[in-house]
């Protein structure tokens, strides 16, 4: 009963901290080599790791990515979910913790507060500079609603008369290159002719 008893009591429980990776053991001229063992894509299978060891994956192949979001996202790990938004009674609100992870989620946090309000700083300047405008601002912001309908309506017609003119080349060049076939199929060429 009592080996039955010790195995209830060894079994994981979740606050537990996760295993230490499997050791690889390869014997070669009688040397032992202990390694870690690998898997065959690289990466830990992250549905056995507790939620607090879990990182947030990002596609860095996606080529809309921001170089600098690319280059930290490269080499420094970003945790899936913070360990206090998981921590509650039934794991003793992560006591059993490592310092190391959660000295580590602390300053991600930290480092991403700062940075918005980093990026909020300078927003305030880049408006005040007037670098968040657009070339025309100073004018299109004092325009009342005529003159704005007046200025849609000349661009309309702009476009209209562009169009007009693109056709027309268009139809130039086409009989300009009607009459070259003809030209050339006669075996004449205008400066014969002339």
């Amino acid at each position: 009963m009592d080996s039955s008893a010790n195995r209830a009591d060894s079994s994981p429980k979740a606050e537990d901290p996760p295993p230490p990776p499997a050791k690889n053991i390869t014997i070669a001229d009688g040397n032992v080599d202990e390694g870690e063992c690998k898997q065959d894509d690289g990466t830990q299978d992250q549905q056995e790791l507790p939620i607090e060891y879990q990182l947030h994956e990002v596609d860095l192949n996606n080529p809309n990515i921001d170089p600098l979001e690319y280059t930290f996202r490269r080499f420094v790990p970003i945790p899936k979910v913070y360990f206090w938004e998981t921590a509650d009674e039934s794991n003793d609100f992560h006591q059993n913790l490592p310092i190391r992870v959660k000295l580590w989620h602390n300053t991600i946090y930290y480092l991403g507060v700062c940075l918005k309000k980093a990026e909020s700083a300078g927003e305030i300047v880049a408006n005040i500079l007037g670098l968040n405008g657009g070339e025309f601002d100073y004018v299109t912001n004092t325009m009342t609603e005529e003159q704005w309908s007046q200025s849609r309506r000349n661009v309309e017609i702009r476009r209209e008369e562009s169009r007009r003119r693109q056709e027309e080349r268009e139809m130039r060049e086409n009989n300009e290159r009607g009459e070259d076939e003809v030209v050339s199929d006669v075996g004449l060429s205008s400066r014969n002719v002339l």
